[in-house]
Protein backbone atom coordinates (compact mmCIF):
# COMPACT_ATOMS: atom_id res chain seq x y z
CA UNK A 1 0.00 0.00 0.00
CA UNK A 2 1.66 3.06 -1.05
CA UNK A 3 -0.22 5.55 1.33
CA UNK A 4 1.11 3.55 4.46
CA UNK A 5 4.14 5.43 4.63
CA UNK A 6 2.13 8.74 3.80
CA UNK A 7 -0.33 8.00 6.67
CA UNK A 8 2.70 8.19 8.99
CA UNK A 9 3.52 11.70 7.66
CA UNK A 10 -0.23 12.77 8.54
CA UNK A 11 0.37 12.21 12.86
CA UNK A 12 0.86 15.58 13.34
CA UNK A 13 3.21 15.38 16.18
CA UNK A 14 4.58 18.80 15.14
CA UNK A 15 1.69 19.95 13.05
CA UNK A 16 0.18 23.18 14.33
CA UNK A 17 -3.08 24.52 13.01
CA UNK A 18 -1.49 26.15 9.70
CA UNK A 19 -0.28 22.72 9.23
CA UNK A 20 -3.51 21.31 9.61
CA UNK A 21 -5.63 22.80 7.08
CA UNK A 22 -2.54 22.63 4.41
CA UNK A 23 -2.88 18.88 4.98
CA UNK A 24 -6.95 18.88 4.61
CA UNK A 25 -6.65 21.20 1.77
CA UNK A 26 -4.18 18.94 0.00
CA UNK A 27 -6.16 16.14 0.61
CA UNK A 28 -9.58 17.86 -0.63
CA UNK A 29 -11.31 17.27 2.53
CA UNK A 30 -14.30 19.75 2.94
CA UNK A 31 -13.72 22.85 4.03
CA UNK A 32 -15.78 22.25 7.47
CA UNK A 33 -13.13 19.04 8.25
CA UNK A 34 -11.04 19.88 11.41
CA UNK A 35 -9.12 17.45 13.55
CA UNK A 36 -11.95 17.40 15.98
CA UNK A 37 -13.71 16.04 13.79
CA UNK A 38 -12.04 13.98 10.82
CA UNK A 39 -13.29 10.46 10.84
CA UNK A 40 -10.57 7.89 9.66
CA UNK A 41 -12.92 7.20 6.42
CA UNK A 42 -12.64 10.61 5.21
CA UNK A 43 -8.27 9.69 5.27
CA UNK A 44 -9.12 6.36 3.63
CA UNK A 45 -11.27 7.81 1.34
CA UNK A 46 -8.35 10.22 0.46
CA UNK A 47 -5.58 7.32 0.24
CA UNK A 48 -5.75 7.92 -3.79
CA UNK A 49 -4.96 11.79 -3.73
CA UNK A 50 -2.50 11.11 -0.68
CA UNK A 51 -0.70 8.89 -3.15
CA UNK A 52 -0.56 11.71 -5.87
CA UNK A 53 0.24 14.63 -3.67
CA UNK A 54 3.04 12.28 -1.61
CA UNK A 55 5.73 15.22 -2.38
CA UNK A 56 3.56 17.60 -0.89
CA UNK A 57 2.56 16.18 1.68
CA UNK A 58 6.69 14.94 2.99
CA UNK A 59 7.31 18.90 2.43
CA UNK A 60 4.65 19.80 4.60
CA UNK A 61 5.83 17.03 7.22
CA UNK A 62 9.13 18.40 6.72
CA UNK A 63 8.34 21.98 7.08
CA UNK A 64 6.10 20.91 10.61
Amino acid sequence: MKAWPLLKLCTGECFEKEHWKRLFNILKLPKDASLDTLKFSELVNAMQVMVEKAKDIKELSDKA
